[in-house]
C-alpha cells in the first residue's frame, strides 16, 4: 500500500490538505497549538535520536516529515484565514458576469412548447439554474432514483466532452491541428462549467479531463487515481469548504468507487454480444458508483430508490440525447438560427423523460426504518475500507477487519433499533 502512495504524489498532499482542513475546522485554537508543540518536540526527537544533540537532516525520512509538518501548518493556517473571512468574501466579478450570461442563455428556452414544470426541468438539466424548479419535482426525481441529473455533473461534462469531440472530428490528430483540438475542447468544457454556475462535480470532471488533456498532449502516461486526488486538491486549495459541500462528497466517492470497483464487477461476465455487453458494463459503472455513495446517501436522505438500476440507463440515454440537443439550440437562438425541427426535438425529448420521471416517481422509494447515524455512517465506510484492502491485498487480518465491522455495524443496528445506543 506504501508502493501505490509512492506513485501517486498528489494523494499525499491531498491527505494532509484534508487533514489540515479539519484540524482548524474542529479543533480549537489552544488545542492546535498543544498538539503543535507536541509534534514538534515528537520531530525533534526523531531527528536528534541517532546523532546526539546534532540535529541531521541527512535522513530521507526527515525531510519527508520536516515537509509534512510545514504543508500541515500551511493547511491549516490557510483555512483559518478563510473562516475569518467567511461571509465577507464578494463574489467574483468574473462568475456574476457568467450568471447573467446564464440568465440570457435561458431566455431561448420560453420559445418551446413545454409546461412551466418541464422548463424548469430542462433549464436544471443544461444550465444548472434550480431557483425556479418545485420541489415536487425534485421530488419525483428523488424517489426515481434520478436527483443526481438534476445536478450538473460530471456526466454532463462528460456528455459536453463526448459532444464537442464528435464535432471536431475533422480536425486530424496531428501537427498543429493536435493542438488546436485539444485547446477547443478545453474551452468548450470550461465555458459549460462557468456557465452551469461552477457546481463542484462538474468542476471535478473539468479538472480531471483538462489533466487528462494536457497530459495526452505532453506525451505522459495518466495513474487515474493521481488524477483524481489532483482535482480534488486543486479544489480544496482554491475552497476549502467543498468537503463539506454534499456534491462535492457524493461526486469524488462515486469516482473513487468507480475506478475500484468497475473492472472487478465487470470481469464477472463476458459476453460475446455487444449490446449485452454494453448493457452490463452500465450496470457495473452504476453498481461500482452505488458501493461508494450508498452509506452516505443513507446518512442525508434516509432512504434510497428501489428502481435507481432500472432507471439508470433510460435516464443516461435521455439525458445524452436531450443535453446536446438542448445547448445546439441554445446556440443557434443566439445567432438567430433557430431552426424549427430542432426546438421540436428539444421539447418532444424533454417532455418524454419528464413523463417517463413522473411514472418512476410514483414507486415508493426504500425507506429506512431507523436514523442513519455518525456511528453508523463511520462503520460502513471502515467496513468497506477494509474489504477493499482484502479485495485489493488478500491477505486474511483485512478479511478479519471487514468481519469485524460488520459484526459492530450490526450490532449498533440492533441497539439502535431498540432506543439503547440512540
Amino acid at each position: 500500500m506504501a508502493e501505490e502512495f509512492q506513485k501517486r504524489p498528489f494523494a499525499r498532499l491531498l491527505i494532509l490538505w484534508i487533514s489540515g482542513i479539519c484540524i482548524a475546522t474542529y479543533v480549537s485554537l489552544p488545542a492546535w497549538m498543544g498538539i503543535g508543540t507536541a509534534w514538534f518536540l515528537f520531530l525533534l526527537l526523531q531527528m536528534t535520536k541517532q546523532s546526539g544533540a546534532r540535529l541531521s537532516f541527512a535522513s530521507r525520512g526527515n525531510w519527508g516529515i520536516v515537509f509534512a509538518t510545514l504543508f500541515l501548518c500551511l493547511s491549516v493556517g490557510y483555512v483559518r484565514y478563510r473562516l475569518r473571512l467567511e461571509g465577507a468574501e464578494e463574489l467574483p466579478a468574473w462568475q456574476t458576469y457568467f450568471q447573467e450570461w446564464q440568465v440570457r442563455l435561458l431566455a431561448s428556452l420560453d420559445v418551446l412548447d413545454l409546461k412551466e414544470q418541464d422548463k424548469n426541468v430542462l433549464a436544471t438539466l443544461t444550465l444548472g439554474y434550480r431557483q425556479h424548479l418545485d420541489w415536487t419535482v425534485r421530488e419525483r426525481f428523488n424517489f426515481s432514483g434520478a436527483a443526481h441529473i438534476l445536478s450538473v455533473s460530471g456526466f454532463h461534462v462528460g456528455v459536453v466532452y463526448a459532444f464537442l469531440r464528435t464535432c471536431l472530428f475533422f480536425l486530424p490528430e496531428r501537427m498543429l491541428f493536435r493542438y488546436v483540438k485539444q485547446a477547443l475542447l478545453l474551452a468548450g468544457i470550461w465555458i459549460f462549467t462557468l456557465l452551469a454556475g461552477m457546481e463542484s462535480p462538474a468542476v471535478r470532471s473539468a479538472l480531471m479531463l483538462s489533466f487528462y488533456l494536457v497530459g495526452k498532449l505532453l506525451v505522459r502516461r495518466t495513474d487515474s487515481y493521481n488524477t483524481w486526488a489532483a482535482s480534488a486538491f486543486c479544489m480544496l486549495v482554491y475552497n476549502p469548504f467543498y468537503l463539506f459541500d454534499l456534491g462535492f462528497e457524493l461526486s469524488y466517492l462515486a469516482v473513487l468507487s468507480i475506478l475500484f470497483f468497475y473492472r472487478r464487477i465487470r470481469g464477472w461476465f463476458s459476453l460475446r454480444n455487444p449490446g449485452l455487453q454494453l448493457l452490463w458494463d452500465w450496470v457495473a459503472v452504476s453498481a461500482a458508483a452505488q458501493i461508494g455513495t450508498l452509506p452516505l446517501c443513507f446518512y442525508y436522505f434516509g432512504q434510497i430508490s428501489s428502481v435507481s438500476m432500472l432507471v439508470a440507463l433510460p435516464v443516461t440515454i435521455y439525458s445524452m440525447l436531450l443535453i446536446p440537443c438542448a445547448l445546439c439550440w441554445i446556440v443557434l437562438y443566439q445567432f438567430g438560427c433557430a431552426w424549427s425541427w430542432v426546438g421540436t426535438s428539444v421539447a418532444w425529448l424533454t417532455a418524454s423523460f419528464c413523463h417517463f420521471i413522473d411514472r418512476m416517481g410514483r414507486i415508493p422509494p426504500l425507506a429506512s426504518s431507523l436514523p442513519f447515524t455518525p456511528i453508523l455512517l463511520a462503520l460502513s465506510y471502515l467496513t468497506l475500507i477494509a474489504f477493499s484492502l482484502y479485495i485489493y491485498n488478500k491477505e486474511k487480518r483485512h478479511l478479519f477487519a471487514t468481519l469485524s465491522f460488520l459484526l459492530l455495524f450490526s450490532l449498533a443496528l440492533f441497539l439502535g433499533k431498540h432506543g439503547i445506543l440512540f
